[in-house]
């Protein structure tokens, strides 16, 4: 989007964990006031694409509590986003162990291929100077080595699908509303939708139900599809809309649809003239 981002660091007095954004084109920087954590440097930083916008990793690095004077900081593991959505926020992913049987295929691959010792935990030591690396494929964010008052050889990869979303994003459904008894057709607009072959599955979700229903591709930013009927399960209320492609993840992007009453009949009142039998109630 044309802008350099710049976040924490030190110098000779202190160190920081503040936020800047240098405008390149207008050579305007802008102070976002948006700090992160702790006082940090030496961290490893990575760029990645989250349709429809853009996140930043931050990962380890050296932090220091005070931030005054010149510190050898204590070292860290966290790993910290920043969403340059249209509301910058920073992040902190809560980490899941692998399955069982994952994490002790991991622990001995990392035992045959690795001249450290095998970790306790499923997470890697903390550490400053690691290099770091999207792989778009498997959503994976990897990590290799670094300092920890010595140099590591290890390598770590946590699978970040949930947060940096699939290769498609969803933006509004047209019209937001319909009946309980589904079967309106409605369009969705969105980015991507060509980008992944596979069924689509449209997901309408409260936090309690959801009912999906097929979707059909118009073009990159269109899917059409017919509402999924919701009278034993979502009911009358407000759901949000997510649609996923093939064995891809539901957009981390959603929109919502209002679902109405008015076409099951002893839920709705009609009025006007010649509703009533013969002119009396109750026939």
């Amino acid at each position: 989007d044309g802008n350099l981002y710049i976040f924490g660091g030190w110098n000779n007095e202190q160190q920081f964990n503040d936020l800047f954004m240098l405008d390149v084109e207008n050579k305007d920087w802008t102070d976002l006031d948006l700090s992160w954590s702790s006082p940090r440097w030496n961290f490893s930083l990575q760029l990645v694409h989250a349709i429809p916008s853009w996140r930043v990793f931050v990962f380890g690095g050296a932090c220091d509590n005070e931030g005054g004077g010149r510190s050898l900081g204590a070292f860290d593991q966290r790993i910290g986003v920043l969403d340059l959505a249209d509301k910058f926020r920073w992040s902190e992913p809560s980490l899941e162990a692998p399955p069982g049987t994952a994490l002790r295929e991991m622990q001995e691959d990392f035992q045959t291929n690795s001249l450290g010792q095998m970790p306790d935990t499923f997470m890697p030591s903390a550490r400053e100077h690691a290099s770091v690396v999207y792989e778009a494929d498997e959503s994976r964010f990897i990590v290799f080595g670094g300092w920890s008052n010595k140099w590591i050889d290890d390598v770590w990869q946590i699978n970040v699908s949930s947060i940096v979303g699939p290769p498609y994003a969803i933006i509004k459904v047209e019209p937001a509303l319909g009946p309980v008894t589904g079967n309106q057709l409605i369009r969705i607009r969105g980015v991507g939708a060509t980008s992944t072959q596979g069924t689509v599955t449209v997901r309408f979700s409260t936090a309690k139900d959801f009912a999906d229903t097929v979707g059909t591709v118009i073009d990159d930013n269109t899917i059409e599809c017919l509402t999924p009927a919701v009278v034993q399960t979502i009911g009358p209320k407000r759901c949000d809309v997510r649609f996923a492609v093939g064995v891809k993840d539901f957009t981390t992007t959603l929109t919502h649809f209002d679902y109405f009453l008015n076409t099951i009949a002893d839920k709705s009142l009609c009025y006007g003239p010649g509703l009533l039998n013969e002119g009396e109630a109750g026939k």
